[in-house]
């Protein structure tokens, strides 16, 4: 039997980070965000919602989701949806022009784009580019002609059962781009096996006493 090497193993969905959490923790605060408090039962429902939504617009394995969006709930869900999807998760710098976006938007073949409703001159910049591979908008916030409501799309979907794409170990699930100080961002490509194994190593060699009664304050952007 030929030997396909590593890339080729099944491996867990990084998603299931967030249902296995919420399967032991589910009534334990998750997110805390200026008066807000989602539990991760929430946390993963709204996940798996946004998941149902999206592979009804079309959206599947393989697919690359741009996020150009401020730190929020919404910024960690569509990360765990787009990993539970099988997609892959392209998240921008805000500080970003929108040409800069533009250029990340081709060159990572994205096919949808969520962003803050604040930063509709860029969504504007991508559908009047050569970006035209955008075939889904969804805003986060007020969402314009021809757009879907991030908030809308998520409360539609509310309780359908939990559902994740098979992955192997070299499936892309992250897009991460340098800040192209020198020249244009490059795009390096993590994948399912590999972030599993990182995080994993990076708990048991920095901090191996964690416990689910840490917290961890979030002050830079996500992105």
């Amino acid at each position: 039997m030929q030997d396909t090497g590593s890339s080729a193993r099944g491996v867990m969905n990084l998603g299931r980070l967030l249902s296995d959490t919420a399967r032991r923790l589910g009534s334990r605060d998750a997110l805390v965000w200026g008066n807000r408090t989602w539990t991760w039962r929430q946390l993963d429902d709204r996940c798996n919602a946004l998941v149902a939504a999206l592979k009804d617009l079309g959206l599947g394995k393989g697919d690359k989701i741009l996020v150009h969006a401020k730190n929020s709930n919404a910024y960690l869900e569509i990360m765990f949806a787009a990993f539970k999807l099988g997609a892959v998760w392209v998240p921008t710098n805000v500080r970003l022009t929108p040409a800069e976006v533009v250029y990340l938007a081709e060159n990572s073949e994205a096919t949808a784009l969520l962003y803050d409703d604040v930063f509709s001159d860029y969504a504007g910049a991508l559908l009047e580019s050569k970006a035209s591979q955008i075939k889904t908008v969804i805003s986060i916030g007020k969402a314009r002609a021809g757009e879907q409501s991030y908030e809308d799309l998520v409360a539609g979907y509310l309780g359908v059962p939990a559902w994740e794409e098979e992955v192997v170990h070299g499936d892309p699930c992250w897009f991460f781009y340098t800040a192209g100080t020198t020249g244009r961002p490059k795009g390096g490509v993590l994948t399912h096996g590999q972030m599993a194994f990182i995080a994993t190593n990076h708990i048991a060699d920095l901090m191996p006493a964690i416990s689910s009664d840490e917290a961890s304050l979030v002050v830079a952007p996500l992105s």
